[in-house]
């Protein structure tokens, strides 16, 4: 089998040809099956990414939930790759309390969001660059995801968002991995 590195290159590179349209679809698709999932339903406190080259777009996954009752947490990754959730306020643009981090990834800015409990967490969406029918995950590398699943409770549901070819058959998987509790994969079928 592969190891994890060779996995990631040869997805992510796969991840880099997408299409602007396949990529629209998706994410809209994303919402739209999130809507129908009885753990959306049932969250108060949804968690989720924002999405970075060419992973499955949150757009409008977010603006679902700040037109909602449900509470926002968005991640910050500090300096020494720990993650941290930070609540989003509902009114004002969402710009207005995001920063680029040095990676280039949009996060919130800790002096504008209000840091959040994990413990509150219903659901956490979680971005990866492999999975395996086994919701096993292989994500950038540097661990701040499987580190923050490993400390939340039991009762937050774990959803990863993929395209089709993101999820193979079986992965290496180490004992610091974290499992999804479903992963939702995505068409990049050009009719669908």
């Amino acid at each position: 089998m592969p190891d994890k590195n060779e996995i990631r290159k040869k997805i992510l590179e796969r991840r880099a040809t997408l299409p602007a349209e396949i990529l629209k679809r998706a994410g809209g698709k994303a919402a739209e099956r999130l809507l129908l999932m009885e753990e959306y339903e049932n969250a108060d406190t949804v968690m989720l990414y924002m999405d970075f080259r060419n992973e499955v777009p949150t757009n409008e996954i977010i603006e679902l939930i700040r037109s909602s009752d449900k509470k926002l947490l968005l991640p910050y990754i500090s300096d020494d790759f720990r993650m941290i959730a930070y609540a989003i306020p509902k009114e004002g643009p969402l710009e207005n309390c995001l920063i680029i981090s040095k990676y280039g990834i949009a996060e919130p800015n800790p002096e504008r969001c209000k840091e959040a409990d994990p413990n509150s967490i219903d659901l956490i969406i979680v971005p990866g660059t492999v999975f395996d029918q086994f919701e096993n995950r292989i994500g950038c590398g540097k661990g701040c995801y499987d580190r923050y699943l490993a400390q939340l409770p039991a009762k937050a549901f774990k959803l990863a968002l993929a395209y089709d070819f993101q999820v193979l058959q079986c992965i290496p998987a180490d004992p610091t991995d974290v499992r999804m509790d479903k992963i939702m994969t995505l068409s990049t079928n050009e009719e669908r």
